[in-house]
């Protein structure tokens, strides 16, 4: 039987063009993005998000096949290895917490299969495991305080 998606996916990234005032997005640290499922409380499961920025077909693929097995009955908690997302590779959930909403953010390892809190691991993905806050460029980070 061929799910039904029936939740939104949100994607905040750099690189975005206003088309009215021609400003472009540069919100994130480079290779960052914010992007989340809305709409999992319906299976009375944890929004999924995404940090480390991807083709957005690939992000898209991962959030939504996530959906896909909650719909099907499957529970992810913090911690799980998912070993049946991408061919080759394993993910990993972390869980955070933000604006007091728990969600479960998908940790891709790097090229080496190390994920953020393995020793060696490259250095731009140990950036997956901060909070999202942490994720804002300096420039953003300093316009806000």
């Amino acid at each position: 039987m061929k799910r039904k998606v029936d939740w939104l996916i949100t994607l905040e990234g750099n690189g975005i063009t206003c088309e009215e005032c021609g400003n472009t997005e540069d919100r994130f640290v480079k290779g960052y993005c914010n992007a989340q499922t809305i709409g999992m409380y319906k299976y009375h499961h944890p929004e999924f998000q995404l940090v480390l920025h991807m083709d957005h077909k690939l992000i898209m693929y991962t959030l939504n096949t996530l959906g896909i097995k909650v719909q099907e009955g499957r529970v992810f908690q913090d911690g799980d290895i998912v070993d049946d997302l991408f061919e080759g590779y394993e993910a990993k959930l972390k869980e955070f917490d933000e604006d007091g909403k728990k969600l479960l953010r998908v940790l891709i390892p790097d090229p080496n299969h190390k994920f953020p809190d393995d020793d060696g691991c490259q250095l731009e993905y140990t950036y997956q495991a901060l909070p999202i806050e942490d994720l804002y460029n300096s420039i953003t980070r300093k316009n806000l305080n």
